[in-house]
């Protein structure tokens, strides 16, 4: 029976590249009257090798600190092997070394660019490309954002740059990190092999880092461990303590690239397709499914699969096509204001190292069932599409769905609010 469920679990959480598909405009609608960032003074611009040079005592110190306490804090956390300690004195490749133990994939960009809102493009600036800023992966995601080239020294808004850097992560920073992947560190970041996601799409290896099934039936647990191996809450917990870090030495530019770093894997999960396997489907359903996939009887599971598949990916594309006509429009509109809206900021707790899995995943997974069956409402009257960039132009979506717009507004009111908590948490000095 493990095997089966584990079949149907690794196929149910596919399309895992996305979160709300654009960070950085989500970012820019939920941070834009934080006073913290709006009275912020404008930033250097500056290379991470600058960073490093400069604060590679503090940096190597608070590595180690963060390593000792995610073995003791952070359920199944696979050790950092010591081999990608950074070394007491720094050697010529700071910033390979840096994302060594940092375990990130090292053949990310990091470009220096910020992404604007849509319609403000600044023609007159360089624009980089999308494959100039991610590593390889399915691109067309990203086809219609704009990455503006920024030099070292240029001056540039707080706000500008950590809504650029919410978007990052997606960029190849969490992609071929496990045993069984591709590439040159799978074998040495010490993660074991990948627990979840479909190995046919390059990206979805980045799953365990940007989902989070915190919230299942023991049972699941039971018949499915490996569910328990993600770590979205151990990103967020590394680059708190880094933007902490660069704002106590000077750094800000990296401050605010950091923090908006972890921002991402915070905004992921208000996405109750990142909190929740098989959103809608009960544990009984679950069990019967499999029991008949046993006996030879297996077009339920299957059906199960292509149902999470496609509604995930269905519901991303609507609210991103839809977000990005509101925006050209330039009028009010209950999906702007959602994310703006700050009436709920009060009702939740203090941001602590587990205020994304107690908090934002169980919120999410609170709501994943009525999400879905919203959703699947939507899909019974509206076309389904092939991909974001065709799908965009060709569907005519008149997007009068208040059952689906009721929960998309309510999931990016969580979102805004999730968002302000965390953002604000690593501003506090």
């Amino acid at each position: 029976m493990k095997l089966t469920f584990f079949l149907l679990l690794l196929c149910g959480t596919a399309p895992a590249a996305w979160g709300w598909s654009n960070h950085t405009v989500g970012s820019y609608l939920a941070l834009q009257d934080l006073p913290a960032l709006r009275e912020a003074p404008q930033v250097d611009v500056e290379t991470l090798e600058q960073f490093l040079a400069q604060q590679y005592g503090a940096v190597a110190e608070l590595l180690e600190e963060q390593e000792r306490f995610a073995r003791q804090h952070f359920a199944q956390y696979p050790a950092r092997p010591d081999s990608l300690k950074l070394p007491a004195v720094p050697g010529d490749h700071l910033q390979q070394a840096f994302l060594n133990a940092m375990r990130i994939n090292p053949k990310i960009h990091l470009a220096m660019v910020i992404q604007p809102m849509p319609g403000k493009d600044l023609p007159e600036r360089e624009h980089l490309k999308a494959e100039q800023v991610m590593v390889e992966q399915t691109l067309s995601p990203w086809n219609r954002q704009r990455f503006i080239r920024v030099a070292h020294g240029e001056k540039v808004s707080a706000l500008e740059v950590l809504a650029s850097a919410a978007d990052e992560p997606d960029y190849g920073h969490d992609i071929n990190l496990f045993s069984d992947n591709p590439g040159e560190v799978a074998g040495r970041y010490g993660f074991g092999p990948q627990p979840f996601g479909d190995p046919r799409f390059q990206y979805s290896s980045q799953a365990p880092f940007h989902m989070g099934f915190f919230h299942e039936n023991p049972v699941v647990y039971a018949a499915a461990d490996f569910l328990q191996r993600s770590w979205p809450d151990w990103r967020a917990y590394q680059y708190m303590g880094l933007a902490r870090l660069a704002f106590a030495t000077g750094h800000p530019y990296w401050g605010y690239r950091f923090l908006g770093w972890g921002l991402h894997h915070i905004q992921d999960l208000t996405q109750p397709y990142h909190a929740k396997p098989l959103p809608g489907v009960e544990l009984a359903s679950m069990l019967l499914m499999e029991g008949k996939a046993l006996a030879g009887f297996d077009s339920d599971k299957h059906a199960a699969i292509e149902r999470v598949a496609t509604r995930h990916m269905e519901v991303e594309k609507y609210q991103s096509a839809w977000l990005r006509r509101l925006l050209r429009a330039g009028q009010a509109h209950p999906m702007l204001e959602a994310y703006v809206n700050l009436t709920e900021d009060a009702s939740y707790p203090p941001y602590s190292v587990d205020y994304l899995r107690e908090v934002v995943s169980a919120q999410s997974a609170e709501q994943s069932a009525a999400f879905d069956e919203a959703i699947g409402q939507w899909l019974e009257t509206a076309p389904v599409t092939t991909d974001f960039s065709a799908g965009n132009q060709v569907q005519r979506e008149d997007y009068n769905h208040p059952a689906l717009n009721q929960q998309l507004f309510r999931l990016l009111g969580h979102f805004g609010a999730h968002s302000r908590i965390y953002v604000s948490a690593g501003l506090v000095p």
